[in-house]
C-alpha cells in the first residue's frame, strides 16, 4: 500500500483511518460504508463523513446503478490508494460495464474488474 493518503494534510485522521480500512481487505472485497462502521466504535455518521470526504479528494469513486423501478440503487465502489483520476476512472467504467454486461460483477470467481 502506498503511503500518499497517509502524507495528504487535506485527509482527516478519520478518513485516513477509513482508506486504511479499505485497502487492507482483499481485492474482491466490496466497500460498505456501514460494514466498516461495525468495525470500530466510531459511529455510522462519522464513517459516512469520512467517506465523503475520501470520494470528494478523488480516493473513491462510486457507480450508481438502479435494481430496478423501486427496487433500489446498487453501489459499487472503487478505492486507491492515491487520488483516482477521470481518465482513469473512466478506463474502471468501461470495464464494469463490461462485466456487469456478462453478470460477472458480484462474482469474484466468475470475473473481476482486475486486469
Amino acid at each position: 500500500m502506498n503511503n500518499h493518503f497517509l502524507q495528504n494534510p487535506n485527509l482527516s485522521s478519520s478518513a485516513k483511518g477509513v482508506l486504511a480500512v479499505i485497502l487492507s481487505n482483499k481485492d474482491d472485497w466490496r466497500i460498505y460504508p456501514d460494514e466498516i462502521a461495525k468495525r470500530s466504535k466510531d459511529g455510522l455518521v462519522s464513517h459516512r463523513s469520512a467517506f465523503e470526504e475520501l470520494e470528494k479528494q478523488g480516493y473513491i469513486r462510486t457507480i450508481k446503478r438502479s435494481l430496478g423501478r423501486g427496487k433500489g440503487i446498487q453501489h459499487y465502489r472503487f478505492a486507491q490508494d492515491i487520488p483516482i483520476t477521470d481518465e482513469y476512472f473512466g478506463y474502471i467504467l468501461e470495464k464494469f460495464e463490461k462485466e456487469l454486461s456478462t453478470k460477472n460483477v458480484d462474482n469474484p470467481n466468475g470475473g473481476t474488474l482486475q486486469d
